[in-house]
């Protein structure tokens, strides 16, 4: 069964863009798209969705007040957020389990993509196995990947790579969420990988 999608974008572009780059991908289904909190609010009621993309900044309120909604409705929900101050994002403490990645919406179209699609596009009861895992990274992050591994910190690989401290974070959480690890084994891993590669 797809995920069902809702997009919730107030610059018509840049909706029109998130929209063509989810149509016909495989386990993702947009069911609704709404550029205000009111028309959001109303597309959550009667479509239920469990996957949401939220820009924070809508003409009629905050857009949180959305997750915060489609949370009552869908407890198993997850939201991505979208901002262009997505580097002074902090979420608030009872949205953090919804929460699976701050995009900012100044990035590429290709780092959008990746992010996008490894932060909400893998099917469900899918766990990659260790070895085989670092082949379903984006080629983006597999870049992060090996920076990780040289040791470089979040912010580091920011500057080596010209990204947003915000999506380097949210890469990094993806790969984690990737591999099924983080912190110290994340780190360790990508020095292993790192080693064994020509």
């Amino acid at each position: 069964m797809a995920r069902r999608c809702l997009i919730v974008e107030d610059q018509v572009m840049f909706l029109q863009l998130l929209y063509k780059m989810l149509q016909g991908v495989d386990g993702l289904e947009v069911v609704a798209t709404a550029s205000t909190c009111h028309g959001a609010l109303e597309a959550c009621r009667l479509h239920h969705p469990d996957v949401l993309i939220l820009d924070l900044a809508l003409p009629d309120g905050d857009g949180l007040s959305v997750a915060r909604f489609l949370r009552m409705l869908e407890p198993q929900a997850k939201a991505l957020v979208l901002s262009a101050q997505a580097s002074s994002f902090v979420c608030p403490e009872d949205l953090e389990p919804m929460l699976v990645g701050v995009v900012d919406k100044t990035s590429t179209y290709e780092t959008l993509q990746g992010v996008l699609e490894t932060a909400l596009l893998q099917p469900r009861g899918t766990h990659p196995g260790p070895l085989h895992g670092v082949e379903g990274l984006t080629p983006r992050q597999r870049d992060i990947f090996a920076l990780i591994g040289k040791g470089l910190t979040n912010k580091a690989i920011a500057h080596s790579t010209g990204l947003s401290l915000a999506t380097v974070e949210t890469h990094r959480k993806a790969i984690a969420r990737r591999l099924r690890c983080s912190g110290a084994e994340l780190v360790r891993r990508a020095a292993l990988h790192l080693g064994q590669m020509p």
